[in-house]
């Protein structure tokens, strides 16, 4: 029979690596640059994909990095995959609007299309804030959380860690702390029912968080920003709950386990 060889240091711990080092050196960003905000933020941006891609070149080598690169460009989606993508984000952006209008929090319910250079412009950060979050995240934290625990327990961890560093990127911008935390906790669970839905698809998760980020503009564009986060925290934890109870921990029903063949790989 064919051995495995034994795995490295770097092999065997390179994930709890990442999981505690990637919120650390967040961290300690703005407390090395208090004065530089933008500066901050950028970096704070670079660190969940800057550590997967040093981790994952230490431990995999050129295969493990060209297999991390080409998760960007996993278009090959069924059309549900991109309803689901780009049509939760608005549902859930709605339901956010329609329970402020509810509680008196949003003025009145309308579309409000910003200036065409502020649009280009929200465009290209938000796709930006994207493409680094989600490669560090769902492109090599998420799989390999998943090979070993429920999609519902990877989910959390991540959030937990993924909200816990919007606690600093909302301080740093002027937000509320909890719901800064809470929106994004929210969302990796809805996230992760979505890459369970894609058979693994980091396209799909960019695609979902960039129309989660850039559609706001439209709907709460009078609404009090740390209002605005509220409801989406609310709405965002609600989907989340949804989902739960509908899926179960592992995210999906029995028979679409078995088509799908999750728990994925950690490649």
């Amino acid at each position: 029979s064919i051995t495995q060889p034994n795995p490295t240091p770097i092999q065997r711990y390179a994930l709890p690596v990442y999981l505690i080092l990637t919120p650390l050196i967040s961290i300690a960003i703005p407390l090395l640059l208090p004065g530089s905000v933008e500066a901050a933020v950028l970096l704070m941006l670079l660190v969940p994909t800057g550590m997967a891609i040093v981790l994952t070149a230490l431990a995999e080598g050129r295969a493990g990095l060209a297999n991390l690169l080409g998760k960007l460009f996993q278009w090959r989606v069924s059309v549900m995959g991109y309803v689901l993508a780009l049509g939760l984000p608005i549902v859930i952006l709605l339901a956010a609007a329609v329970l402020g209008r509810l509680l008196g929090w949003v003025p009145t319910l309308q579309v409000r299309v910003p200036s065409l250079s502020q649009l280009g412009i929200n465009f290209v950060l938000v796709l930006l804030i994207a493409v680094l979050e989600e490669l560090g995240w769902r492109g090599y934290a998420l799989p390999r959380l998943l090979a070993r625990r429920s999609a519902l327990l990877s989910a959390l961890l991540v959030g937990l860690l993924w909200g816990g560093l919007h606690i600093p990127l909302g301080v740093i911008a002027g937000r509320p702390w909890l719901p800064s935390f809470l929106a994004p906790f929210g969302l990796s669970v809805v996230m992760t029912w979505l890459f369970v839905q894609t058979r693994g698809s980091l396209t799909m998760a960019m695609l979902f968080h960039f129309a989660v980020d850039y559609l706001p503009q439209f709907l709460f564009g009078e609404t009090d920003l740390g209002l605005a986060i509220w409801l989406q925290a609310m709405a965002t934890l609600g989907a989340a709950l949804l989902l739960r109870l509908a899926y179960g921990p592992s995210l999906q029903r029995r028979l679409q386990a078995e088509l799908t063949g999750y728990p994925i790989s950690p490649a």
